[in-house]
Parts: C-alpha cells; sequence; structure tokens
C-alpha cells in the first residue's frame, strides 16, 4: 500500500508519501500517518536515512524521527510493535531524545507498560500512547491511497477531518 497524503494541520501544508516496506502491514502505515499528524509541530521525518549523523549510532531506523536545531534526535517515534532490546538502546544512545511508542489499542500499550517497568532501570524514558478503544479501527477505515486531513494536532491529540471523516482522539498515556 501507498499513502499519498495532503495534509493541513495546525495551520501548515505538508505532502508527503508513505510506502509500506516488505511484509508491512496498511495498519502500520495507517499508524505511522497518525504519528506524523501527531507530532506535526515537531516537524517529524517519516523516511530518516541511515546517512543523518543523529542516526550514525544505530544499526536500526525510527518510524519517525525529529531533529533539534543541532541535528540531534530529539523525538524518536516507534509505531505499533517494537521490542526491549531496540528501546533499551534508543534510551542509552540518544539520551536527550523523548522516545514515544503508539499502540493501536490500549492492552497492547498496558502490556507494553508492564514491560517497560518490570525491565527497565527508568521506565519512564519511553512514553507509552494508546489509540482509544476502537478509534484505531475508525483511523484505518478512513485512511486511503489518497488522504486529506485538516485539523490540529499537539503531541497528545488529534482534531481532524481525514477523509471526510471527522476524528477529535484524545491518546491514553500508559
Amino acid at each position: 500500500m501507498k499513502i499519498r497524503a495532503e495534509l493541513h494541520i495546525n495551520g501548515d501544508e505538508r505532502r508527503t508519501l508513505l510506502v509500506a516496506g516488505p511484509n508491512e502491514l496498511d495498519a502500520r502505515l495507517a499508524n505511522k500517518l497518525a504519528a506524523f499528524i501527531l507530532f506535526w509541530n515537531d516537524d517529524p521525518l517519516l523516511d530518516a536515512s541511515p546517512k543523518l549523523p543523529a542516526l550514525a549510532r544505530f544499526e536500526f531506523l525510527p518510524d519517525l524521527l525529529a531533529l533539534d536545531d543541532a541535528g540531534e534526535a530529539k523525538l524518536w517515534v516507534e509505531c505499533s510493535t517494537t521490542t526491549m532490546h531496540k528501546l533499551t538502546k534508543i534510551t542509552r544512545r540518544a539520551p536527550h531524545a523523548r522516545v514515544v511508542v503508539l499502540k493501536e489499542n490500549e492492552r497492547d500499550a498496558a502490556r507494553l507498560r508492564e514491560e517497560l517497568n518490570a525491565q527497565f532501570d527508568r521506565p519512564e524514558r519511553v512514553e507509552v500512547l494508546a489509540w482509544p478503544p476502537g478509534r484505531f479501527k475508525e483511523w484505518c477505515a478512513a485512511v486511503g491511497e489518497k488522504t486529506e486531513a485538516y485539523g490540529e494536532a499537539d503531541g497528545r491529540m488529534i482534531n481532524a477531518v481525514v477523509n471526510d471523516v471527522p476524528f477529535d482522539v484524545d491518546f491514553l498515556r500508559l
């Protein structure tokens, strides 16, 4: 799947193309688009290159990355599934970055929070956000190969119209 998105968020306009990687589910791509909108004010990159100096210490790429003025990671977002090993490396190698995992439902988010609390010495370093019940399914149904969105977002909520479907979503923080 490909998503060609024309986005008008917080008074700014951007166009982006999201292309699914090998074996990447359409739902994960839809979640990446939501994260892109959710963290709009951080001017995130959906296609961070391994050539970026901020990623030189990593053998993997984020789903979404935002850089500070010095070119260092200020926001690292993982969508849907990720491993504890990866989160450990991110928090150690990017100690000043805000690390967020956006989960598709509260149950999976709660499970991740339990794992973080049990395995991390500083579990608060990783923010876990979840879609409220039923909202992710609605989001996936609204997002298509051609997607237009108008509205606002602030890192915790999205209030927008996506392909003529209104969304007012306050993400759950676990």
